[in-house]
């Protein structure tokens, strides 16, 4: 990665981020610094209706256009569409004077877009999220790329990509986990979000192995699968009555489920909560002693 003197290591302000707004604003601004672009933006970018599509961190954009953004102008940005159909590509929509980097080229066509400030040049690459949501990052400048900047932001892109995904995934757990205490006093060992027919829609990556190695339950087409049919009868019962807030204990003599309305949960990213009034996160935890 190419870097002054003075700069900071982008990779190492990733993993201090999650649960941190203000290193999250950091972490744009040294990118800003580094690449020598004008501002730049983490968006939540719905895949299926664009113009729900919303700005999570910024940096050098006003709030004036955040707004604008928000408002219509985020259906009409074909670039940040795009660039979501394409997981972890980098995109410029500059065109390269190396043939070798015709694959990171989108030509944007003529549409009502404007971007901040007219910075009309811009780098973008997309993580997803779940099937209908993205984190993509987008920077932006005014004046036109060189060779050398190009190449230098694709070399630096792909370097911090992982960190980034992993960030990401850091940052729905906080804001997970943190709330967690408020309804479950013991400790717990994993959650799951799931509709009404246990369909996991959010799960996470450390947790996934844990619950699938107990005795009342399997995991399996990304569906919880219980293997006891009272536990199940039960589960599903309070699924329908859409209680806020309550537990089941000794299925299998070693873990306790306690099942919490989505909606119960406060600030939670559109990424997580995907509908909140009829998903439950199911929390389990084994009891010791």
């Amino acid at each position: 990665m190419d870097q002054t003197v003075n700069s900071i290591d982008l990779t190492s302000l990733l993993v201090n981020a999650p649960g941190n707004a203000l290193i999250w604003q950091r972490f744009l601004a040294e990118l800003n610094q580094q690449l020598n672009f004008d501002s730049s933006a983490l968006l939540i970018t719905n895949l299926v209706t664009p113009e729900n599509s919303q700005f999570l961190f910024t940096e050098s954009i006003p709030l004036t256009y955040q707004e604008q953004y928000q408002k219509g102008l985020n259906k009409l940005d074909s670039f940040n569409c795009f660039i979501s159909k394409k997981p972890k590509h980098i995109f410029c929509n500059q065109r390269f004077e190396d043939s070798y980097f015709a694959d990171n080229y989108f030509a944007e066509i003529d549409s009502n877009f404007t971007p901040p400030l007219e910075q009309k040049y811009r780098f973008g690459v997309s993580i997803p999220c779940n099937h209908s949501h993205a984190l993509n990052l987008l920077l932006n400048s005014k004046k036109a790329f060189s060779d050398e900047q190009q190449q230098r932001t694709i070399r630096t892109l792909e370097t911090i990509i992982p960190a980034l995904e992993e960030a990401m995934h850091g940052e729905q757990r906080y804001k997970i986990n943190s709330q967690l205490p408020h309804y479950i006093s013991d400790h717990y060992d994993g959650y799951i979000i799931v509709d009404h027919q246990l369909n996991i829609l959010f799960s996470d990556s450390l947790y996934t192995p844990i619950l699938d190695q107990l005795e009342c339950m399997q995991i399996s087409n990304n569906k919880i699968q219980i293997k006891n049919t009272v536990l199940k009868q039960q589960l599903f019962s309070l699924l329908e009555d859409n209680t806020q807030v309550t537990s089941l204990h000794n299925q299998c003599q070693s873990c306790q489920i306690t099942l919490i309305a989505i909606n119960a949960l406060e600030n939670l990213y559109q990424w997580v909560t995907v509908s909140a009034t009829i998903h439950k996160m199911v929390d389990i935890h084994q009891i010791y002693g």
